[in-house]
């Protein structure tokens, strides 16, 4: 700052305070508008670098886990080179992360429509649940959310919007949440702690041995807040090449 006031030949500190330096008014505005310019200088070079990267791949990441899960049974299907970002988004980054070139392709629970960014529906994601088949309930074909309060599930810690929807409609249910998926996994297999599935997870074939234990039985959840809407979420500029590829994702959706 020193040397940016001998630039600019503008007095930048209040040095009349013995023992202490302090930025006056204008040295305050001088310091905010080098840390915008240091951002934008960050900004400008991780975008470069991010397209450069981009013309070679098409990386997608998303909202909820299941389109990923869904994504990495049925690529090598897919005529595309793909990367998959499997660290969950969050709703405010869709545009930015697009726009700066992070992601060709995210994943989202609704459809958005700007300027430089449009949405393909997908297809539908919806909730299942593994139930010890000595609980009541395992006699139903299906349950509503309602029909599973009080009970204790195991789910894993990042779900996206899945979140709130259990917590919000499942009635003094509790949840105990995994971050490691082998972790998961086991304990699915050897206690009778129900879990959720999905259409598109269970689709994957990423985790199936959670599905082993012959003491569970499946359950469709038959209510009207079990359903995910979601769109392939890209850039206007990218509608050619991204267009082809949500088609054929379409396509193998799980009904």
């Amino acid at each position: 700052m020193k040397k940016l006031e001998q630039e600019l030949g503008v007095t930048l500190f209040d040095r009349s305070k013995s023992n202490r330096i302090v930025l006056n008014d204008t040295g305050v505005l001088a310091a905010n508008e080098a840390k915008k310019l240091l951002q934008a200088e960050n900004d400008f070079t991780e975008k470069i670098l991010n397209y450069d990267r981009l013309k070679h791949e098409i990386t997608v990441a998303s909202l909820a886990p299941g389109p990923l899960m869904l994504l990495e049974a049925i690529k090598d299907k897919l005529n595309s080179k793909l990367s998959i970002n499997h660290s969950l988004l969050k709703s405010d980054k869709i545009v930015a992360d697009l726009t700066t070139f992070k992601e060709k392709i995210i994943f989202t629970d609704q459809e958005l429509e700007t300027d430089e960014v449009e949405s393909m529906y997908l297809g539908k994601e919806y909730l299942a649940v593994e139930i010890d088949q000595f609980n009541p309930l395992a006699a139903k074909k299906k349950v509503s959310f309602k029909d599973l309060a009080g009970l204790s599930f195991i789910v894993v810690a990042d779900i996206g919007p899945w979140r709130k929807i259990v917590e919000d409609n499942i009635p003094e249910a509790k949840f105990l949440y995994q971050d490691d998926l082998d972790a998961l996994s086991e304990l699915s297999k050897y206690s009778n702690f129900p879990f959720f599935y999905t259409n598109l997870t269970q689709a994957s074939s990423i985790n199936t041995d959670r599905f082993d234990n012959g003491n569970r039985v499946h359950l469709t959840i038959d209510d009207p807040n079990n359903e995910l809407e979601i769109y392939g979420t890209y850039l206007k500029s990218n509608r050619k090449l991204i267009q082809p590829l949500l088609k054929e994702i379409s396509k193998n959706w799980p009904k």
